[in-house]
């Protein structure tokens, strides 16, 4: 790969469950890599691996096996999680999902300021922050508004601000146009590549969703618990494939 750094490093890593006739293999030993500043679209049926790939990557579920390394620091070393996987976690990286899971009873800002007054941040610069996250996707005139009083759309775009407020070197997003319509899946996709251009996060898409693959920078297949496909992503013939 290139000589960019590298937001995810991972290797042989493997994970199953049960055993004896109950053995289910879920990820066979996986080597992957992810550069900053890069997006990927996981492809694959249900079943594939793709939700166990990725809460190893999230730290949400140790593996049987393999090394990795988020943001150049090691977190599992011979399938064990090492360090302080809470404060990886919650440093370096963002999640987003199919829905925008928001907590009900804050405000657009306060959901998203959240994130920083865990980690420490002071309320004032917090605050700041926060609305200006959410002025850059679009949505700064909804700060004040509840979740429910919010479009899917807006929702979306607000859970993208929650996980990429605290400049994380990896976000995880499963699923996050599932719900949504074309136009607005699309807007997402480029949001997604924005925020890896512009604040150098590495992005890891899961995704049935194939109308908007022209905006990654390679798609990985996964079957069977294995990668078995890589490709860089097809532009549309004829334009930008709006």
């Amino acid at each position: 790969m290139s000589e960019r750094s590298k937001a995810v490093v991972a290797r042989k890593v493997s994970k199953h469950y049960g055993e004896g006739n109950t053995y289910v293999r879920a990820l066979g030993e996986t080597d992957f890599e992810l550069l900053s500043g890069e997006v990927i679209a996981l492809l694959g049926p249900s079943g594939s691996g793709k939700s166990t790939l990725l809460t190893i990557l999230g730290l949400i579920n140790e593996p049987d096996g393999g090394d990795l390394e988020i943001g150049g620091q090691v977190v599992i070393r011979d399938g064990e999680f090492v360090g302080n996987t809470n404060r990886v976690r919650r440093r370096e990286l963002g999640f987003v999902f199919q829905r925008s899971n928001l907590i009900p009873f804050l405000t657009a800002e306060e959901n998203v300021r959240l994130v920083l007054e865990l980690d420490g941040v002071g309320q004032r610069i917090a605050r700041q922050r926060s609305r200006e996250m959410l002025e850059t996707l679009g949505v700064g005139d909804r700060g004040a508004h509840y979740p429910v009083e919010l479009s899917g759309g807006q929702q979306q775009r607000v859970a993208i601000a929650r996980a990429l407020i605290h400049e994380p070197a990896l976000v995880l997003a499963d699923e996050p146009t599932a719900s949504l319509d074309k136009e607005r899946g699309r807007q997402v996709m480029e949001l997604f590549r924005s925020a890896a251009r512009e604040r150098g996060a590495g992005v890891l898409v899961v995704t049935h969703d194939h109308r908007s693959l022209d905006l990654v920078d390679r798609t990985l297949e996964i079957e069977d618990g294995f990668l078995i496909a890589e490709g860089i992503a097809q532009k549309p013939q004829g334009g930008s494939g709006e």
